[in-house]
């Protein structure tokens, strides 16, 4: 379970999170739930992901940290991502800060044994009944240390339930499945053909992928018959 913070690091943390909301500062960054913020607190460094919005997209997003937050629950002792510190007030999403870079931003003094432990930190998500879904984003995978992996951003994310819920245990398969793709295409760097016989068992397109592939190569098609070549700049 989430690791609860001291009742005085959590009220600096809501003091601090609604003052910066309310003056409309800058967000860290940005995304489907709301914005991600930055915070100190206590001596130690926090992200905080906001649900902000009223209506119906205030409501979506709040449903999407809950979510998250019910991801990160299934991740106690989970050693591949950050460690969750609660769902404050029902839309602040508490997480320790890693210092890392997205994937494709840093590189990787060792690329077999960081790959050796994405793949390790892939299975004991999905043996905990958790699966990422949106791994084939890079942001969503840090390099900390120039060495290793760090899952963050479970919005996504499928939670298994237990007991008779066959639609989602279908979409647990399929995300688990996206995962495994996901980590052979970031490994071989889309190069499939590479791909050796030890780690091809991880890799099996599913319909959906073949679908999305023609659907992007038609419009890719589209757009060059219409827009002409792509011109570099130099």
């Amino acid at each position: 379970m989430p690791v609860p913070l001291d009742a005085q690091t959590e009220r600096a943390l809501i003091e601090s999170i609604e003052a910066r909301t309310r003056a409309r500062q800058p967000a860290h960054a940005r995304g489907y739930q709301g914005a991600v913020y930055l915070c100190e607190a206590g001596g130690r460094r926090f992200i905080v992901k906001v649900a902000l919005g009223r209506g119906v997209r205030g409501w979506i997003r709040r449903w999407m940290l809950r979510r998250e937050y019910e991801a990160y629950g299934r991740l106690d002792g989970f050693a591949g991502s950050p460690q969750c510190h609660g769902l404050l007030r029902a839309r602040y999403l508490v997480l320790d800060y890693v210092e890392g870079a997205p994937f494709h931003h840093r590189d990787i003094d060792d690329r077999e044994t960081f790959f050796g432990t994405l793949l390790g930190y892939i299975k004991d998500m999905h043996r905990r009944g958790v699966a990422h879904a949106d791994l084939k984003r890079n942001d969503n995978l840090l390099v900390v240390g120039r060495r290793a992996p760090c899952l963050i951003d479970f919005g996504a994310a499928v939670v298994r339930k237990s007991g008779f819920a066959p639609i989602n245990h279908y979409l647990y398969r399929l995300a688990r499945r996206f995962d495994l793709n996901a980590w052979a295409k970031l490994k071989y760097q889309g190069r499939m053909e590479e791909l050796t016989p030890e780690d091809s068992v991880y890799y099996r397109r599913t319909g959906i992928e073949i679908f999305a592939r023609a659907i992007k190569r038609s419009y890719l098609k589209l757009k060059h018959r219409l827009l002409g070549p792509r011109r570099r700049h130099r």
